[in-house]
């Protein structure tokens, strides 16, 4: 088992499609720090306007810990699409190169396959998730500094630097676990296709479906909202609030996990009783 873990994982890493996302996220981050300390004033117009008639502000409000902030909860829409890059082509491409083929000559389970894939994906998604969340601190804090936080939750929220990191490592964990339910679903579609665009759009499709429920405001998409795992896309922003919405976050992990778990025990039994000649 580890050892197929270890090849499955030389394979997924040696292709070029698997850098991406890293690629992509590289580059647009520095670009957004800059925009940000490029129009800083102009920011702090549009963002907290209104509130200097009230309030005094010494010094600039605009800094690293707010800039990840902005970055992360504008980007982590955008993040199943880049989730979906390794599970859309973990299983079809093998249907579609015929190399499955070659499993048929060695003594390996079907089982055993399907789960170093699985691993292989959970972990692409967790380290591209967390370069992610640390690639937008560290670019943000080196160019912008540090300072105090303010975000606005029910008035204006401000948070200290000492209570600033927890917030951003529970957004992480909790946005990773949805992140790893899309990848699971990419991965259930991958199973059933033999190539890496219809795992894609069907994933981005059943997403930008649920996202639409999330955002409806109408009674019945409000009653099934709570149990779709894509009405919990944009949980980094409740990580943020005060005091920490924990319900909200027990529901989350139980939606991801129910759902993970039901697209990957898909997966598995088409994996397992598909015919690998056809």
């Amino acid at each position: 088992m580890i050892n197929l873990f270890y090849n499955e994982l030389l394979k997924a890493f040696y292709k070029r499609r698997t850098y991406i996302s890293f690629i992509l996220i590289s580059l647009l981050i520095p670009a957004i720090v800059y925009a940000i300390d490029y129009g800083a004033v102009s920011l702090e117009t549009k963002i907290y306007g209104q509130m200097q008639d009230s309030f005094i502000f010494i010094g600039s409000i605009i800094n690293g810990y707010l800039s990840a902030y902005l970055i992360i909860a504008i980007l982590i829409t955008h993040m199943p699409f880049l989730s979906t890059i390794i599970p859309s082509e973990i299983i079809s491409g093998e249907y579609s190169k015929g190399t499955f083929r070659i499993y048929l000559t060695r003594a390996i389970l079907r089982r055993d396959v399907f789960f170093a894939k699985v691993f292989v994906v959970f972990l692409y998604t967790s380290m591209m998730m967390f370069y992610f969340f640390l690639y937008s601190l560290i670019i943000s804090y080196f160019i912008l500094g540090d300072g105090e936080l303010i975000v606005f939750h029910k008035g204006i929220l401000l948070l200290s630097e000492d209570d600033i990191i927890w917030r951003f490592m529970l957004g992480f964990i909790f946005s990773n676990f949805v992140m790893i339910t899309v990848a699971s679903l990419c991965l259930f579609f991958s199973s059933f296709s033999k190539n890496s665009v219809t795992p894609i759009i069907s994933t981005i499709s059943i997403v930008f479906v649920g996202s639409a429920i999330s955002f409806i405001p109408i009674d019945i998409f409000e009653l099934i909202d709570p149990y779709l795992f894509t009405g919990y896309i944009d949980i980094f922003l409740l990580a943020f609030h005060y005091p920490v919405p924990n319900e909200i976050f027990i529901n989350c992990f139980l939606v991801c996990f129910s759902w993970s778990f039901l697209f990957i025990l898909m997966a598995y039994f088409n994996f397992t009783n598909r015919d690998i000649l056809e």
